[in-house]
């Protein structure tokens, strides 16, 4: 575990010689793609893609007292973060922030941009309430995400009604012998 007393250090730990790099790459090499921030006294703060972060000399200056990290969700109105990381901290200390800010973006992106679908089908095709029913949970977002033991028949099923009734904002239908429940995330919070 290293600690980082200033900018510098951190940016050095990081092979980058400037602030741009450092946020660069921490934004290119982690799957949310986390904005960065130096924060400076008096409410003062230079962000990585900001003019003027890649001259060296902005490490140096006294007034940074710590970084900000968060993110955008993409296809979404969430923000996640800002934590803020006063220095001295630790790898330990950014790893964690990193991975806090990851975990919460992946949960509001596959929220806002996955659909889940319980499929409700009985082994012999009827709708009787007597009919032993399974259940196939089903994620649809860029591609759909079947379990492994749902049967092919169904899979043919749910992508026929898929291709003649994308938009299934809630509710149940029913097709082919097959229920199909939208499941409605949108009040799910992280």
């Amino acid at each position: 575990m290293k600690t980082y007393k200033n900018a510098t250090e951190l940016c050095n730990a990081y092979d980058a010689d400037n602030f741009w790099r450092f946020g660069r790459s921490l934004y290119k090499y982690t799957d949310c793609g986390p904005w960065t921030r130096l924060v400076l006294t008096e409410d003062r703060y230079a962000y990585y893609e900001d003019k003027g972060s890649d001259d060296p000399s902005l490490l140096l200056d006294e007034d940074i007292i710590g970084i900000e990290i968060g993110s955008i969700v993409e296809g979404s109105d969430v923000e996640v973060g800002p934590i803020f990381l006063r220095f001295p901290f630790t790898s330990d200390e950014l790893d964690v922030t990193v991975r806090e800010i990851d975990e919460e973006v992946s949960f509001y992106w596959k929220r806002d941009n996955e659909d889940d679908f319980v499929l409700t089908s009985t082994s012999d095709g009827s709708l009787s309430e007597f009919a032993f029913r399974h259940e196939y949970y089903v994620t649809s977002g860029w591609g759909n995400d079947y379990p492994k033991d749902m049967p092919a028949e169904l899979i043919e099923k749910f992508e026929r009604w898929q291709a003649t009734n994308p938009m299934l904002d809630c509710g149940t239908v029913e097709f082919e012998g097959v229920t199909i429940e939208h499941i409605d995330k949108q009040d799910f919070v992280y």
